[in-house]
């Protein structure tokens, strides 16, 4: 699994990290956010491997999207 978080740098403001790489830095939390998610949904269509936003905080880890491989198998009923 990828892993994209949000979490705030010294001067309050925001920035998207995934594994040691920092994608985006300076942003307000919204903007942050939505260019995590696009991020890791880009990056789930492009390989096909799950990824998950986080927002990491002082006191907990808030998940904010997960994108994972969609079940090969019908569960609904055949006519």
């Amino acid at each position: 699994m990828i892993v994209y978080t949000v979490k705030q740098n010294e001067s309050r403001l925001w920035c998207v990290c995934t594994m040691s790489a920092t994608l985006a830095d300076g942003l307000q939390l919204g903007p942050a956010i939505k260019q995590a998610r696009d991020a890791a949904r880009a990056e789930h269509l492009e390989s096909g491997l799950a990824t998950r936003v986080e927002m990491h905080g002082a006191a907990a880890i808030v998940p904010l999207a997960n994108y994972q491989k969609l079940q090969d198998t019908w569960t609904g009923a055949t006519a």
